[in-house]
């Protein structure tokens, strides 16, 4: 009899640990299910407003020409009523050139001629469903020299008797601060490809006095 107990007590404690093993698995398959579920409806809520999808120039990129206007592509139509772009340099100066223009889902930004420098962009648009959108970027302008005079002569300046643009009196010359010094300016250091030739004859002559060193050591006293 004591046995008998002895033994449906054991079946008894398993069975109950088998519940709750049982319960345990159900309490963590329900909390994947909600974590899923929570998930997916937090993404479908972002989903559905607006979002930048890209901007021309690129936030953070360096661009060698000046550009007519700042691009800002959206993930959902934007609303022409309530679209703000704001261009400005290094100064906080506005280089905006009149009212941005919508047209679907994309917004362009017209500007004026720019020069070499950081300009900092900052957009506020409403989607279609009324949910605002705003951020700001910033992108680099450093002009080569066949944009630097392009540059100078759509801003009002003159050709002088050499060929040369020159910049109209009283103003400072953007393109001409953007144009690299001449190379005969700066100090001149020895070339890349000489150092190689030199660290090369070193490594050469080293290794040639090592053998020869080794020979004298393995040689008769």
């Amino acid at each position: 009899m004591w046995q008998c107990g002895k033994m449906a007590g054991v079946f008894m404690d398993s069975e109950g640990k088998r519940r709750v093993i049982r319960i345990s698995v159900w309490v963590a398959v329900l909390s994947m299910l909600l974590a899923v579920f929570s998930s997916l409806a937090t993404a479908l809520a972002a989903s559905a407003h607006a979002a930048l999808t890209s901007m021309t120039p690129a936030a953070g990129s360096t661009v060698t020409a000046p550009p007519p206007a700042v691009v800002l592509k959206f993930s959902e139509p934007i609303s022409s009523s309530f679209a703000a772009v704001t261009v400005t340099d290094g100064a906080g100066a506005s280089v905006v050139a009149g009212r941005p223009a919508v047209n679907g889902s994309t917004v362009t930004q017209p500007l004026r001629q720019l020069g070499s420098g950081t300009y900092s962009v900052t957009f506020r648009v409403v989607s279609a469903d009324g949910h605002p959108v705003s951020d700001t970027a910033a992108f680099t302008v450093r002009l080569t020299p066949s944009a630097s005079m392009s540059s100078t002569a759509a801003s009002g300046g003159s050709v002088g008797p050499t060929g040369t643009t020159q910049p109209p009196s009283g103003a400072s010359s953007a393109a001409s601060a953007a144009t690299p010094p001449h190379p005969g300016d700066a100090a001149s250091g020895p070339s890349p490809a000489l150092l190689w030739t030199l660290a090369a004859a070193v490594a050469v002559a080293l290794a040639a006095g090592a053998v020869t060193l080794s020979r004298h050591r393995s040689g008769p006293e």
